[in-house]
């Protein structure tokens, strides 16, 4: 995240962090100059490029700010290094693509019309972008991305998870195991989806995870079991 274009000390990047998760919490976002937002975008877009190019370990700070079109000064202003730049990007990809409103009330064994539209929305940024989060997600990419986006699936995934209070059939597992199994598996199954060049567009791909989720979230509950 760009910090009002100002250099920060890695020892105050935690608060700075935590600042902008209060902002984010409360839909106060900092104010950005249209020059800082013009040069996110294209440090974004640069990082993209490069990383389908040549793999994300293999770029540099200065590819990036050279593709860019900006002075490694003015990189350093906005990021610490390419890894910084990576999660800026991901947490921007996250507010777009998820809201709590978008998640269903209902519990998992009921009946929806549909996947989370955050989903759906997640899918069709990674759609427009496959070349990119097939790079990432192979051998070329990097650990600290799968990380992230497991993260982020957990998020997604924990408003789903029954409450503590629902009855748990006596044999199943813990709750906390399915919420990590649902959020490696998501990522197996965009892994999946990439590999094979989305033969099926995004709707389907997240309609097919939701059902699945549901199966595995309702067989941690008293009600029903895994086909």
């Amino acid at each position: 995240m760009i910090y009002s274009g100002l250099s920060i000390s890695k020892g105050a990047r935690s608060v700075a962090y935590a600042t902008v998760e209060v902002q984010m919490a409360q839909n106060k976002q900092p104010p950005e100059d249209l020059r800082v937002r013009r040069t996110r975008k294209l440090l974004f877009q640069a990082l993209i490029e490069l990383t389908i190019e040549k793999g994300f370990a293999a770029i540099t700070v200065q590819e990036i700010a050279d593709r860019a079109m900006v002075n490694r000064a003015t990189f350093y202003r906005h990021y610490f290094d390419k890894h910084d730049l990576l999660d800026a990007y991901m947490r921007e990809v996250y507010e777009l693509t998820a809201s709590q409103e978008q998640l269903p009330a209902a519990p998992p064994h009921a009946d929806t019309d549909g996947p989370p539209a955050g989903t759906v929305r997640m899918l069709e940024h990674v759609w427009q972008h496959a070349d990119f989060y097939r790079v990432m997600l192979g051998a070329q990419g990097d650990p600290a991305f799968v990380a992230r986006i497991r993260r982020y699936s957990e998020l997604r995934l924990r408003s789903l998870m029954p409450s503590d209070a629902t009855p748990q059939k006596p044999d199943s597992p813990p709750r906390d195991l399915c919420l990590s199994y649902l959020a490696h598996a998501g990522i197996g199954v965009l892994a999946w989806w990439l590999q094979v060049e989305q033969p099926h567009p995004p709707e389907q791909i997240a309609t097919w995870l939701n059902q699945l989720n549901k199966a595995t979230l309702e067989y941690v509950t008293r009600k029903g079991a895994m086909p």
